[in-house]
Protein backbone atom coordinates (compact mmCIF):
# COMPACT_ATOMS: atom_id res chain seq x y z
CA UNK A 1 0.00 0.00 0.00
CA UNK A 2 0.93 3.30 -1.15
CA UNK A 3 0.49 6.62 1.15
CA UNK A 4 1.49 10.19 -0.76
CA UNK A 5 4.08 12.08 1.92
CA UNK A 6 6.14 15.06 1.00
CA UNK A 7 9.97 14.52 -0.98
CA UNK A 8 12.96 16.66 -0.29
CA UNK A 9 14.10 17.67 -3.51
CA UNK A 10 18.17 18.58 -3.46
CA UNK A 11 17.76 21.07 -6.24
CA UNK A 12 15.01 22.65 -4.92
CA UNK A 13 16.02 22.96 -1.95
CA UNK A 14 12.09 22.09 -0.74
CA UNK A 15 9.22 19.55 -0.24
CA UNK A 16 7.46 18.70 -3.76
CA UNK A 17 3.96 15.86 -3.61
CA UNK A 18 4.34 12.77 -6.00
CA UNK A 19 1.63 11.37 -8.24
CA UNK A 20 1.40 7.99 -6.85
CA UNK A 21 -1.02 6.84 -9.90
CA UNK A 22 1.95 7.79 -12.34
CA UNK A 23 4.84 6.58 -10.10
CA UNK A 24 2.08 3.00 -9.28
CA UNK A 25 -0.30 2.74 -11.85
CA UNK A 26 -1.28 -0.47 -10.38
CA UNK A 27 -1.84 1.00 -6.81
CA UNK A 28 -5.26 0.58 -6.98
CA UNK A 29 -5.38 -3.56 -8.27
CA UNK A 30 -8.84 -3.82 -9.81
CA UNK A 31 -9.92 0.32 -10.33
CA UNK A 32 -8.59 3.64 -11.84
CA UNK A 33 -6.36 5.58 -9.71
CA UNK A 34 -7.39 9.02 -9.34
CA UNK A 35 -4.13 11.54 -7.65
CA UNK A 36 -5.62 14.00 -5.16
CA UNK A 37 -4.02 17.03 -3.55
CA UNK A 38 -1.50 15.10 -1.03
CA UNK A 39 -2.93 11.50 -1.81
CA UNK A 40 -5.04 9.48 -4.62
CA UNK A 41 -8.15 7.35 -4.13
CA UNK A 42 -9.45 4.03 -6.09
CA UNK A 43 -12.38 4.57 -8.68
CA UNK A 44 -13.39 0.40 -8.47
CA UNK A 45 -14.34 -1.47 -10.86
CA UNK A 46 -17.68 -3.45 -10.63
CA UNK A 47 -17.28 -6.30 -8.21
CA UNK A 48 -14.86 -4.07 -6.01
CA UNK A 49 -14.81 -2.05 -3.45
CA UNK A 50 -12.30 0.27 -1.85
CA UNK A 51 -10.56 -0.90 1.81
CA UNK A 52 -10.93 0.33 4.98
CA UNK A 53 -8.81 2.83 6.60
CA UNK A 54 -5.23 3.21 5.29
CA UNK A 55 -6.31 -0.04 2.71
CA UNK A 56 -6.71 2.04 -0.62
CA UNK A 57 -6.60 -0.30 -3.21
CA UNK A 58 -10.28 -1.77 -4.46
CA UNK A 59 -10.64 -5.34 -2.98
CA UNK A 60 -12.79 -8.05 -4.38
CA UNK A 61 -16.23 -7.33 -2.82
CA UNK A 62 -16.95 -11.22 -2.44
CA UNK A 63 -14.12 -10.84 0.71
CA UNK A 64 -16.93 -8.59 2.34
CA UNK A 65 -20.65 -9.44 0.34
CA UNK A 66 -21.53 -12.72 -1.65
CA UNK A 67 -24.50 -11.51 -4.14
CA UNK A 68 -25.44 -15.43 -4.54
CA UNK A 69 -26.67 -15.05 -0.64
CA UNK A 70 -27.89 -11.96 -0.90
CA UNK A 71 -30.68 -12.07 -3.02
CA UNK A 72 -32.73 -15.68 -3.86
CA UNK A 73 -33.48 -13.82 -7.41
CA UNK A 74 -30.40 -14.36 -9.19
CA UNK A 75 -29.88 -16.51 -11.98
CA UNK A 76 -33.38 -17.69 -12.23
CA UNK A 77 -33.63 -21.06 -13.79
CA UNK A 78 -30.40 -21.56 -13.34
CA UNK A 79 -27.56 -21.78 -10.40
CA UNK A 80 -25.74 -18.71 -9.25
CA UNK A 81 -22.06 -18.66 -9.03
CA UNK A 82 -19.43 -16.23 -7.19
CA UNK A 83 -16.69 -15.21 -9.08
CA UNK A 84 -14.01 -12.77 -8.52
CA UNK A 85 -15.86 -9.03 -8.16
CA UNK A 86 -18.75 -10.22 -9.38
CA UNK A 87 -21.31 -13.61 -9.74
CA UNK A 88 -21.99 -15.47 -12.65
CA UNK A 89 -25.02 -17.76 -13.80
CA UNK A 90 -24.89 -21.39 -14.25
CA UNK A 91 -27.75 -22.38 -16.49
CA UNK A 92 -30.44 -25.21 -16.36
CA UNK A 93 -31.02 -27.30 -18.99
CA UNK A 94 -32.62 -25.81 -21.96
CA UNK A 95 -31.59 -22.19 -20.79
CA UNK A 96 -28.45 -20.54 -22.02
CA UNK A 97 -26.48 -17.65 -20.21
CA UNK A 98 -27.84 -14.03 -21.17
CA UNK A 99 -24.63 -12.15 -22.96
CA UNK A 100 -23.64 -10.35 -19.37
CA UNK A 101 -23.78 -14.16 -17.92
CA UNK A 102 -25.96 -12.82 -14.99
CA UNK A 103 -29.08 -14.04 -16.38
CA UNK A 104 -30.87 -17.62 -17.65
CA UNK A 105 -32.85 -17.44 -20.96
CA UNK A 106 -35.12 -19.97 -22.62
CA UNK A 107 -33.83 -21.42 -25.23
CA UNK A 108 -36.70 -22.30 -28.14
CA UNK A 109 -34.81 -25.60 -29.29
CA UNK A 110 -38.23 -25.79 -32.04
CA UNK A 111 -35.53 -23.24 -34.03
CA UNK A 112 -33.20 -25.47 -34.18
CA UNK A 113 -33.85 -27.99 -36.75
CA UNK A 114 -37.61 -28.51 -35.58
CA UNK A 115 -36.31 -29.41 -32.50
CA UNK A 116 -35.63 -32.97 -34.08
CA UNK A 117 -39.03 -33.77 -34.21
CA UNK A 118 -40.39 -36.08 -37.19
CA UNK A 119 -43.74 -33.33 -37.29
CA UNK A 120 -44.33 -31.40 -34.70
CA UNK A 121 -42.27 -29.50 -32.13
CA UNK A 122 -43.96 -26.95 -29.10
CA UNK A 123 -41.29 -24.90 -27.41
CA UNK A 124 -42.37 -24.84 -23.41
CA UNK A 125 -39.89 -22.96 -20.52
CA UNK A 126 -37.03 -24.52 -20.63
CA UNK A 127 -37.78 -27.47 -22.65
CA UNK A 128 -39.80 -28.35 -25.68
CA UNK A 129 -41.73 -31.60 -26.81
CA UNK A 130 -42.70 -33.55 -30.05
CA UNK A 131 -45.87 -34.39 -31.41
CA UNK A 132 -47.80 -36.11 -34.27
CA UNK A 133 -50.70 -35.56 -36.63
CA UNK A 134 -54.09 -37.64 -36.03
CA UNK A 135 -54.17 -41.14 -36.40
CA UNK A 136 -49.98 -41.22 -35.59
CA UNK A 137 -48.85 -41.25 -32.29
CA UNK A 138 -45.02 -40.63 -30.77
CA UNK A 139 -42.52 -43.49 -30.84
CA UNK A 140 -40.29 -44.13 -27.29
CA UNK A 141 -37.43 -41.94 -28.69
CA UNK A 142 -40.06 -39.33 -28.38
CA UNK A 143 -39.24 -37.61 -31.86
CA UNK A 144 -40.57 -40.06 -34.41
CA UNK A 145 -44.02 -40.80 -35.14
CA UNK A 146 -45.98 -44.32 -36.20
CA UNK A 147 -49.47 -44.88 -37.32
CA UNK A 148 -51.40 -45.90 -34.87
CA UNK A 149 -53.94 -48.68 -35.49
CA UNK A 150 -57.67 -48.10 -34.55
CA UNK A 151 -58.87 -51.09 -35.86
CA UNK A 152 -56.65 -53.33 -33.32
CA UNK A 153 -56.70 -50.62 -30.59
CA UNK A 154 -60.19 -50.68 -30.32
CA UNK A 155 -61.96 -53.21 -31.85
CA UNK A 156 -65.75 -51.82 -31.42
CA UNK A 157 -64.68 -48.80 -33.38
CA UNK A 158 -66.46 -49.95 -36.21
CA UNK A 159 -69.59 -51.69 -34.60
CA UNK A 160 -71.95 -52.67 -37.01
CA UNK A 161 -69.53 -53.09 -40.01
CA UNK A 162 -65.84 -53.72 -40.40
CA UNK A 163 -63.07 -51.50 -39.79
CA UNK A 164 -60.12 -51.40 -42.73
CA UNK A 165 -56.91 -49.07 -41.28
CA UNK A 166 -54.67 -46.98 -43.56
CA UNK A 167 -51.96 -44.38 -42.49
CA UNK A 168 -52.79 -42.16 -39.94
CA UNK A 169 -56.58 -42.98 -40.09
CA UNK A 170 -59.53 -45.92 -40.49
CA UNK A 171 -63.22 -46.02 -42.44
CA UNK A 172 -65.77 -48.13 -41.62
CA UNK A 173 -67.07 -50.27 -43.80
CA UNK A 174 -70.84 -51.22 -42.61
CA UNK A 175 -72.87 -54.02 -42.85
CA UNK A 176 -76.75 -54.55 -43.74
CA UNK A 177 -79.19 -52.86 -41.77
CA UNK A 178 -76.14 -49.93 -41.02
CA UNK A 179 -75.08 -46.52 -42.53
CA UNK A 180 -71.77 -44.95 -42.63
CA UNK A 181 -71.37 -41.74 -40.95
CA UNK A 182 -70.47 -38.90 -43.55
CA UNK A 183 -66.76 -39.07 -42.11
CA UNK A 184 -66.70 -42.72 -42.81
CA UNK A 185 -65.81 -43.69 -39.26
CA UNK A 186 -69.10 -45.21 -37.59
CA UNK A 187 -71.77 -46.81 -38.56
CA UNK A 188 -75.21 -45.69 -37.53
CA UNK A 189 -78.41 -47.69 -37.05
CA UNK A 190 -80.96 -47.49 -39.90
CA UNK A 191 -84.67 -47.28 -38.30
CA UNK A 192 -85.96 -49.29 -40.95
CA UNK A 193 -89.45 -48.38 -38.65
CA UNK A 194 -89.16 -44.96 -39.69
CA UNK A 195 -87.74 -45.45 -42.81
CA UNK A 196 -90.74 -47.07 -44.28
CA UNK A 197 -93.60 -46.90 -42.30
CA UNK A 198 -95.43 -50.64 -43.74
CA UNK A 199 -92.84 -52.72 -42.86
CA UNK A 200 -94.85 -54.35 -40.66
CA UNK A 201 -98.07 -54.60 -42.69
CA UNK A 202 -100.72 -56.43 -40.19
CA UNK A 203 -98.24 -55.96 -37.27
CA UNK A 204 -96.14 -53.32 -34.77
CA UNK A 205 -92.76 -52.86 -36.06
CA UNK A 206 -89.91 -52.63 -33.17
CA UNK A 207 -86.31 -51.14 -34.65
CA UNK A 208 -83.61 -53.22 -33.37
CA UNK A 209 -79.77 -52.60 -33.86
CA UNK A 210 -78.72 -53.53 -37.38
CA UNK A 211 -82.58 -55.08 -38.07
CA UNK A 212 -86.30 -54.57 -36.66
CA UNK A 213 -89.02 -57.30 -35.56
CA UNK A 214 -92.42 -57.64 -36.96
CA UNK A 215 -95.10 -58.30 -34.11
CA UNK A 216 -97.34 -59.55 -35.95
CA UNK A 217 -101.08 -59.82 -35.52
CA UNK A 218 -102.93 -63.07 -34.58
CA UNK A 219 -103.37 -65.01 -38.08
CA UNK A 220 -100.21 -63.52 -39.19
CA UNK A 221 -96.72 -64.60 -39.30
CA UNK A 222 -92.83 -63.50 -40.52
CA UNK A 223 -92.04 -66.03 -42.82
CA UNK A 224 -88.37 -67.15 -43.88
CA UNK A 225 -86.92 -64.98 -46.69
CA UNK A 226 -89.13 -62.60 -46.53
CA UNK A 227 -90.11 -59.20 -44.57
CA UNK A 228 -92.94 -58.21 -42.79
CA UNK A 229 -96.25 -60.22 -41.83
CA UNK A 230 -97.81 -62.91 -43.88
CA UNK A 231 -101.09 -64.87 -43.69
CA UNK A 232 -100.86 -67.83 -41.92
CA UNK A 233 -103.00 -70.73 -43.58
CA UNK A 234 -104.31 -72.46 -40.57
CA UNK A 235 -105.92 -75.05 -42.83
CA UNK A 236 -102.81 -76.19 -44.66
CA UNK A 237 -100.56 -76.88 -41.61
CA UNK A 238 -103.69 -78.12 -39.83
CA UNK A 239 -103.64 -75.78 -36.72
CA UNK A 240 -107.58 -75.07 -37.18
CA UNK A 241 -110.22 -76.33 -34.73
CA UNK A 242 -112.66 -77.75 -37.44
CA UNK A 243 -114.69 -80.36 -36.41
CA UNK A 244 -113.68 -83.37 -38.87
CA UNK A 245 -116.61 -83.49 -40.65
CA UNK A 246 -116.04 -79.45 -41.63
CA UNK A 247 -114.30 -78.17 -44.25
CA UNK A 248 -111.30 -75.63 -43.45
CA UNK A 249 -111.50 -72.39 -45.14
CA UNK A 250 -108.60 -70.10 -44.87
CA UNK A 251 -109.49 -66.03 -44.80
CA UNK A 252 -106.75 -63.24 -44.26
CA UNK A 253 -105.47 -63.60 -40.72
CA UNK A 254 -108.23 -66.11 -39.76
CA UNK A 255 -110.11 -69.33 -41.29
CA UNK A 256 -113.36 -70.27 -41.46
CA UNK A 257 -114.94 -73.99 -40.91
CA UNK A 258 -118.18 -74.78 -42.87
CA UNK A 259 -120.29 -78.59 -41.91
CA UNK A 260 -119.83 -80.97 -45.00
CA UNK A 261 -122.74 -81.99 -47.03
CA UNK A 262 -124.82 -84.42 -44.80
CA UNK A 263 -123.87 -82.67 -41.22
CA UNK A 264 -125.18 -79.28 -39.98
CA UNK A 265 -123.60 -77.15 -37.05
CA UNK A 266 -121.33 -74.20 -37.25
CA UNK A 267 -117.99 -75.35 -38.01
CA UNK A 268 -116.47 -76.45 -35.09
CA UNK A 269 -119.26 -78.78 -33.98
CA UNK A 270 -120.75 -80.65 -36.94
CA UNK A 271 -124.11 -82.91 -36.12
CA UNK A 272 -125.43 -85.69 -38.69
CA UNK A 273 -128.34 -84.49 -40.31
CA UNK A 274 -130.99 -87.34 -40.69
CA UNK A 275 -132.54 -86.54 -43.86
CA UNK A 276 -135.07 -89.26 -43.29
CA UNK A 277 -136.94 -87.57 -40.67
CA UNK A 278 -136.25 -84.09 -42.37
CA UNK A 279 -138.08 -85.55 -45.21
CA UNK A 280 -135.18 -83.61 -47.25
CA UNK A 281 -134.25 -87.11 -49.00
CA UNK A 282 -134.86 -87.84 -52.31
CA UNK A 283 -135.98 -91.01 -52.32
CA UNK A 284 -138.83 -92.73 -54.28
CA UNK A 285 -142.42 -92.70 -52.79
CA UNK A 286 -142.25 -96.49 -53.68
CA UNK A 287 -138.73 -96.12 -51.54
CA UNK A 288 -137.61 -96.52 -47.73
CA UNK A 289 -134.95 -93.78 -46.96
CA UNK A 290 -132.10 -95.51 -44.36
CA UNK A 291 -130.35 -92.86 -42.67
CA UNK A 292 -126.50 -92.95 -42.41
CA UNK A 293 -123.57 -90.80 -40.93
CA UNK A 294 -123.37 -87.74 -42.83
CA UNK A 295 -126.21 -89.32 -45.88
CA UNK A 296 -128.28 -91.32 -46.43
CA UNK A 297 -129.54 -94.08 -48.94
CA UNK A 298 -132.92 -94.97 -50.42
CA UNK A 299 -134.28 -98.89 -50.76
CA UNK A 300 -137.06 -99.88 -53.18
CA UNK A 301 -140.16 -101.07 -51.09
CA UNK A 302 -140.55 -104.71 -51.55
CA UNK A 303 -142.32 -105.56 -55.06
CA UNK A 304 -140.61 -102.65 -56.83
CA UNK A 305 -137.24 -102.73 -58.24
CA UNK A 306 -134.58 -100.16 -58.68
CA UNK A 307 -132.28 -97.56 -57.17
CA UNK A 308 -134.13 -96.53 -54.39
CA UNK A 309 -134.67 -92.83 -56.14
CA UNK A 310 -136.60 -94.40 -59.02
CA UNK A 311 -138.63 -98.10 -58.31
CA UNK A 312 -140.96 -99.71 -61.18
CA UNK A 313 -143.93 -101.71 -59.89
CA UNK A 314 -144.52 -105.35 -60.95
CA UNK A 315 -143.95 -106.04 -65.25
CA UNK A 316 -147.00 -107.60 -66.88
CA UNK A 317 -147.35 -108.48 -70.33
CA UNK A 318 -148.74 -105.84 -72.69
CA UNK A 319 -151.45 -107.68 -74.10
CA UNK A 320 -153.26 -108.18 -70.76
CA UNK A 321 -152.67 -104.56 -70.34
CA UNK A 322 -153.89 -103.49 -73.70
CA UNK A 323 -157.64 -104.60 -72.67
CA UNK A 324 -157.46 -102.65 -69.20
CA UNK A 325 -159.15 -99.65 -69.00
CA UNK A 326 -158.33 -98.95 -65.57
CA UNK A 327 -155.05 -100.47 -63.75
CA UNK A 328 -154.92 -99.76 -59.96
CA UNK A 329 -152.22 -101.37 -57.80
CA UNK A 330 -152.86 -102.17 -54.51
CA UNK A 331 -150.31 -102.99 -51.95
CA UNK A 332 -150.75 -105.14 -48.43
CA UNK A 333 -148.07 -106.45 -46.28
CA UNK A 334 -147.39 -109.37 -48.34
CA UNK A 335 -147.25 -108.33 -51.94
CA UNK A 336 -148.48 -106.12 -54.99
CA UNK A 337 -151.94 -106.82 -56.70
CA UNK A 338 -152.56 -104.92 -59.93
CA UNK A 339 -156.70 -104.61 -60.78
CA UNK A 340 -157.61 -104.24 -63.62
CA UNK A 341 -160.97 -102.95 -65.06
CA UNK A 342 -161.91 -104.31 -68.32
CA UNK A 343 -164.93 -102.13 -68.83
CA UNK A 344 -165.59 -98.00 -68.64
Amino acid sequence: MFVQRPVFSPTMKMCVYIDECVISPDVCGHGTCVNTLGSFQCDCFPGYERGFMLMKNCLDIDEYVNECELSSTLCLNGRCVNVVGTYQCSCNSGYRMTPDRKGCTDIDECTIENGGCEVYCSNSEGSYSCSCGQGYTLTPDQRTCADVNECEEHVDICEGGQCTNVPGEYYCMCHEGFMTSVDMRTCIDVNECELNPNICVFGECENTKGSFICHCEMGYAVKKGTSGCTDVNECEINTHNCDTHATCVNTPGHYRCTCSDGWSGDGVRCADMDECSDRTHVCSADAECVNTAGSYHCRCSDGFTGDGFTCSGPSFTSSVLDFCFHIVYKVDTSAVYLLCSFSE
